[in-house]
């Protein structure tokens, strides 16, 4: 969402997706009081409008990221229960044998997708995190607003 605050002599677009990224209280603040000054403040209004509607949809996206990080949480134990598996069979084996290489590959896959499922795991951790740090920094903008 945009907001464009007016003055006498031009504009400025804010870009308010950008801008509440930063979480920056004084920042807000500026922004503000500029606001304030300009000849747009029903700019204020769009902001508040705005961060409602993040708030509002703040459950949902925490209920997600719940979801998947379960998901991804049971996902890397049974990988890591089949890597463990593939370890153990292909130690049955001398290099030399054939078998060997095929369960060393089987190895290799199973590390790569526990991987995988790792960084998907840690990223969903991160993005619950971030909402939360969103959400309590909205609380204290709209503690400036009103």
């Amino acid at each position: 969402m945009d907001i464009q605050i007016k003055y006498d002599n031009g504009f400025i677009v804010i870009h308010l997706e950008n801008f509440m990224q930063c979480r920056s209280i004084a920042k807000f603040k500026k922004l503000l009081k500029i606001i304030r000054n300009s000849s747009t403040p029903e700019c204020e209004a769009a902001i508040w409008k705005y961060i409602r509607q993040e708030m509002e949809e703040f459950e949902v996206k925490q209920a997600e990221n719940k979801r998947y990080i379960v998901g991804y949480s049971e996902k890397t134990a049974f990988c890591q229960k089949q890597l463990d598996r593939n370890i153990a069979i292909r130690g049955r084996f001398k290099k030399s044998d054939k078998a060997w290489d095929y369960w060393n590959q089987c190895v290799k896959e199973a590390r790569q997708e526990l991987k995988g499922i790792k960084a998907l795991l840690r990223s969903r951790e991160l993005d619950y995190d971030k909402n939360i740090r969103m959400q309590e920094f909205y609380k204290q903008v709209l503690e400036n607003i009103t």
